[in-house]
Order: structure tokens, then C-alpha cells, then sequence
């Protein structure tokens, strides 16, 4: 009788355990689908390029539509697939792969692709992710997404990010960076990233990022050592930053250039006022610091005159900015002064200014850059030009 008690007491047991966990698996399949979403994003884009060439100016109408599912997690795994389409509405520009060379540029090729597409595991504040992902650091400086494009450029990767007590880690290894033209530059990468914050007023990040036989430039390899500290104090707000860079070529070459990078803001009567220096350092003209995986959009101007530096010669940028915020509109106006590094010559200006507003899940947003070159700047051997370019963007999320 006691056996059969027994028996039937670890049957119970045995039932009840296999119950829960098949309720739990249920409910964890469950949260897949049910914690999942599904987003659809469109952005539609008119932008002019007028540069003082032989090229006639060039009016591009795109747009922009991205499909994002991303699914719930179930024991720490969960996945997310992102496409990505543009279409050219008009094609009365260069986006480097539409033949029409008669016009300038603007670097929107028409595209279909998958844009991310990755599982993740997260767990006790460390997440591990591996596929076709974004990978934006710090400022984008160094590595970014270029996202300002209507294709964006990700990382084909294995990465980590990792927070213990107030140091932040992030490390990635990719074999391959699709870019904004939809080109794999099947390089292999190494990215490295430490912050700590020090105190909620200071924050500093210790870096390193390693480019291997970088086929989409020439066979350049490249090893990235940083350090940068960002904070505010009695009211004003500061970023520094010093990096050193090591380029070899396939020929041969061995150069060592730096980054140096420093701005202090002040925000006086509901308008935040920026001033700061930024330069692309020159191995005695033989060649200059580079920054190929980053969002270079943001810097040097809008216009891109100076989107990859200024050639061997290297680039100084003092610049200011000023944002604020009228009736709920966002406004933005900045200046550039250029100079090269080794020479110290005139490379030019540039302004720029941004009106952008919300609607709820809806945006507009008019965006104006103008460069003035210097008749220095248009006697290199790879003149820089007048130019101007003017976006108007229209955003709808669904």
C-alpha cells in the first residue's frame, strides 16, 4: 500500500512538473510571436545638387520604404529581419550605378536587400548578436551606419555589448560592410569599444578599431587607437577626443597620422551655441587620417566636399553651431572654416541649416548646405567647387 502511495504520489509530482513545463514552453513560444513587432517605415526624399562643373545640376526624387519584423524572446534568443527598397521616382541625377554621368551625384542607387537580418542572446545585461546588423559607436565618427542615406551601411558580424557596474564593453568582428551603394567590401574588421561612466556629468570611452585588406580602397589597412571624455561642468558642456592611426598599403607604405577633436557648448536663452575644432592630421603630406566606416555625412559639412578629408594634405575644421527649437520646429544652423593641415592653405566654408518638425509618427524636414571654396581649394589637383544641395524629407511610420 505504501508503494502504491509512493507511486502515485511521484506520478502526481511527475504530472504537475510536465504540466508547468509545458505550460511554460507554451507561453514562451507564445511570447514570440505575441512580444513581436512589425513596423513599417517610409521615407520620401527630394534632393538637389548644384556644383560649379560641367555637370548639369541633379534633382533626385527617392523613396525610401523599410519592413522591420522582429520577433518576442524565448529563453534569451530572439531575431530580427529588416528589407529595405528605394526607388527612384525621377533620375535626373548620378547615383553612381543609374549611367546617368551627365549629372551630379546624389548616392541613392535603387535597391532592394535585406538591411539587418540577425538572431540575438541576451542575458544579466549582455547581449550577443550574429548576422547582417547596425553598429553605430559613440558619435559615428569611426564607425556608423550612414544613415542620412537612403541606404544604410551595416556590418556583416559577430558582436558582443556587455554592461558591468559602469563601464560599458562592445566588441565585433565582421568579414564584410555593405555599404550605402549596396557593394560588399568583404574586409575583415575588428571593433572595440570601453565606456566608463566616471560620474553623471563625465563619461570616457577607450577605443580601438582594426580594417584588414580594405579591397574598397585600395587595399589600405588600417589600426585605430582612441580615447575621448564627454561631460559638463559649471554650465558648459565639453567633448575631446584624440585618436592615432596606423595605414599601411599593399605597396608597402607605412604612415602614422592623429584625430583630434574638441568642442564646448553653452545653451543661452533656449538656443545651445557649439564651438569646436576637428582635424584629420598628415604624415608630411604623404597621407592622412581616415575614418572609412563612418557616418562622415555628420562632419565637415553636409555638402560632402569634404566626405573622405581633404587628401593627403589633411583638413582643420573650426566650426559653430547653433540648435533651438521654435514652435515645436526644430531649427539647426552651423558654420565651417577648412584648412589643410600641412600648409595651413584656405580650403574654404560652409554653411548649413536644418528646419525639421514631428507629427506624431510623421516628420518633415528641410535641410541646406552651401560650400564656398577657396581659389586654393579650386586649383588641387582634385579641385573643390561651389556647391549647394537642398533635401526636403517627408517620414511616416506605421
Amino acid at each position: 500500500m505504501k508503494t502504491l502511495k509512493k507511486t502515485l504520489l511521484a506520478s502526481s509530482i511527475a504530472s504537475v512538473a510536465l504540466a508547468s513545463a509545458m505550460s511554460v514552453q507554451a507561453s514562451s513560444f507564445e511570447s514570440v510571436y505575441k512580444d513581436g513587432s512589425i513596423d513599417l517605415n517610409l521615407r520620401l526624399r527630394s534632393e538637389t545638387s548644384d556644383v560649379d562643373n560641367t555637370k548639369d545640376a541633379a534633382l533626385a526624387n527617392t523613396l525610401k520604404t523599410r519592413l522591420t519584423v522582429k520577433s518576442g524572446s524565448i529563453f534569451g534568443l530572439s531575431a530580427l529581419v529588416e528589407a529595405d527598397n528605394t526607388t527612384h521616382l525621377t533620375d535626373d541625377f548620378n547615383s553612381t550605378q543609374n549611367g546617368n554621368s551627365k549629372y551630379n551625384k546624389v548616392v541613392d542607387p535603387e535597391t532592394t536587400q535585406f538591411n539587418q537580418a540577425y538572431v540575438q542572446y541576451s542575458m544579466e545585461g549582455t547581449t550577443l548578436k550574429a548576422g547582417n546588423q547596425r553598429i553605430l559607436l559613440d558619435n559615428q565618427r569611426h564607425v556608423g551606419g550612414v544613415g542620412f542615406r537612403q541606404d544604410e551601411a551595416t556590418f556583416d558580424a559577430v558582436s558582443v555589448k556587455s554592461k558591468i557596474a559602469d563601464a560599458t564593453i562592445f566588441a565585433a568582428a565582421a568579414n564584410n560592410r555593405n555599404n550605402i551603394k549596396n557593394e560588399n567590401t568583404e574586409e575583415s574588421i575588428a571593433l572595440i569599444n570601453v565606456k566608463y561612466a566616471v560620474s553623471k556629468e563625465l563619461s570616457t570611452t577607450a577605443f580601438y578599431y582594426g580594417i584588414d585588406d580594405t579591397n574598397a580602397i585600395d587595399g589600405l589597412d588600417f589600426d585605430t587607437f582612441g580615447l575621448s571624455a564627454k561631460g559638463s561642468a559649471a554650465g558648459i558642456g565639453f567633448y575631446a577626443e584624440v585618436a592615432t592611426q596606423n595605414k599601411t598599403t599593399a605597396a608597402g607604405g607605412d604612415f602614422d597620422s592623429t584625430y583630434l577633436n574638441v568642442s564646448a557648448s553653452k545653451k543661452i536663452a533656449g538656443v545651445k551655441a557649439t564651438l569646436g575644432y576637428e582635424t584629420f592630421g598628415s604624415d608630411g603630406g604623404d597621407a592622412a587620417f581616415a575614418t572609412p566606416l563612418g557616418t562622415n555625412h555628420k562632419f565637415y559639412g553636409w555638402s560632402d566636399t569634404f566626405l573622405g578629408g581633404a587628401g593627403n594634405n589633411g583638413i582643420q575644421d573650426i566650426y559653430a553651431s547653433a540648435v533651438t527649437k521654435v514652435a515645436g520646429i526644430k531649427l539647426v544652423g552651423q558654420y565651417h572654416n577648412f584648412t589643410s593641415v600641412e600648409g595651413s592653405d584656405p580650403l574654404g566654408n560652409e554653411f548649413g541649416f536644418v528646419a525639421a518638425k514631428k507629427f506624431g509618427t510623421y516628420g518633415a524636414s528641410l535641410k541646406v548646405a552651401q560650400y564656398l571654396a577657396s581659389d586654393f581649394a579650386e586649383g588641387l589637383a582634385e579641385p573643390k567647387k561651389d556647391t549647394t544641395k537642398v533635401w526636403l524629407t517627408g517620414t511616416a511610420k506605421f
